[in-house]
């Protein structure tokens, strides 16, 4: 009993000399809704003898450390830095305070009761599919090791490695004031360009040995431009959406397209409805009785090659590559794989998984990168 008396009495003495907010040095505030894990805190610029001081979270009523301390946040040690960015841990509760304490852990900063949303789509992450088969509500795969995503294999993902290092803040100002080269002006590159520039990174640089952005992604213009659509895709033309095979009730959607449509809408918005930047998808046409269909050259005396229907009508219009018997056997070794139900469901559903699958057992249990 008298173990609690004690600590009861300690905790009136440090209670009894709290001061308000407003007469501390250092003003710390978050401006925006806590509906994500993420936050910027922004700082005042107090005097230079504050420094240095450290940022936590936890209660708002004690101007004691250790009755007030749910998680650290940063220590700020310059009088430049006014901002910090704050990672919300899973088990943050709801109406804490932001503090600041000194050296001697006296309090020397606290911002008003903040209210974390938890209940909101951007903490949980989740989104749902609309019934049917249009994507208008695309969910995305989770990005953690239940996932099949191994941190340390080809589907790296930065947010679970700066969770396991415990990196918990860096200082905005300085992190964003780095020069970043990025190799290769592909997909890749120029979403990781966007990506920077939309998180306030400015001092970006591409570096690109060609002479064009896209990397495999190359639209070759035959005559005219884009408004003429007299083109050839030379990489990437399909964004299926999903799949539903003969004597199947099931559709099933293609979840990493859905990674597709939703940079559009994102870039689209960006781009305020501007007709020269909007992104648009047209109608695949898989199959056309009037297709031209081309073959080492050949023309019909009119000028143009023979169609899909002539083709059906007159086999002698078209003709046969020779193809090494190797080479013919491997096609179908792949063909069975990639043209199995099996597989491409499991694509369907999680290509991380599936890659991930192939890698490790490939072709009757020889690893994917192995055999190929």
């Amino acid at each position: 009993m008298l173990a609690i008396v004690d600590l009861f009495a300690l905790w009136l003495a440090v209670a009894s000399g709290l001061t308000t907010a407003t007469e501390l040095p250092v003003k710390l505030e978050v401006k925006t809704a806590l509906n994500s894990r993420s936050a910027n805190i922004h700082l005042s610029q107090p005097q230079e003898s504050v420094y240095p001081f450290t940022v936590t979270y936890g209660g708002c009523h004690s101007s004691a450390k250790i009755f007030e301390r749910h998680h650290n946040i940063s220590s700020v040690h310059r009088q430049e830095t006014d901002r910090l960015i704050w990672l919300l841990p899973d088990d943050i509760e709801s109406h804490g305070c932001l503090s600041a304490w000194s050296l001697n852990e006296e309090l020397v900063g606290r911002s008003e009761p903040l209210v974390i949303n938890k209940g909101s789509r951007q903490w949980k992450k989740k989104r749902h599919l609309d019934k049917g088969t249009k994507l208008s509500k695309r969910a995305s795969i989770p990005m953690t090791s239940a996932s099949g995503i191994d941190a340390g294999g080809p589907w790296f993902d930065g947010v679970e490695a700066l969770k396991e290092a415990e990196i918990s803040t860096v200082e905005a100002a300085q992190a964003k004031a780095r020069k970043i080269a990025i190799v290769g002006a592909g997909m890749a590159g120029l979403m990781t360009w966007l990506c920077l520039n939309m998180s306030g990174f400015q001092n970006l640089e591409i570096v690109e040995a060609g002479q064009r952005l896209g990397g495999r992604v190359h639209t070759a213009y035959l005559e005219g431009g884009p408004s003429d659509y007299q083109y050839q895709e030379m990489g990437p033309m399909r964004f299926p959406e999903s799949i539903q095979y003969t004597g199947s009730n099931e559709t099933i959607p293609i979840n990493d397209m859905k990674l597709k449509f939703q940079l559009a809408d994102v870039l689209n918005q960006m781009n305020e409805g501007n007709p020269n930047s909007t992104v648009k998808f047209i109608p695949w046409i898989q199959e056309n009785p009037n297709g031209l269909y081309y073959f080492n050259g050949f023309k019909q005396a009119n000028g143009l090659p023979p169609t899909v229907t002539e083709i059906e009508d007159n086999q002698s219009l078209t003709g046969e590559i020779p193809v090494d018997p190797q080479v013919g056997n491997i096609t179908d070794l792949i063909s069975g794989i990639a043209c199995n139900p099996n597989t491409t469901v499991a694509v369907a559903k999680n290509i991380f998984t599936a890659f991930k699958a192939f890698v490790e057992n490939g072709l009757n249990g020889l690893g994917g990168e192995d055999w190929s």
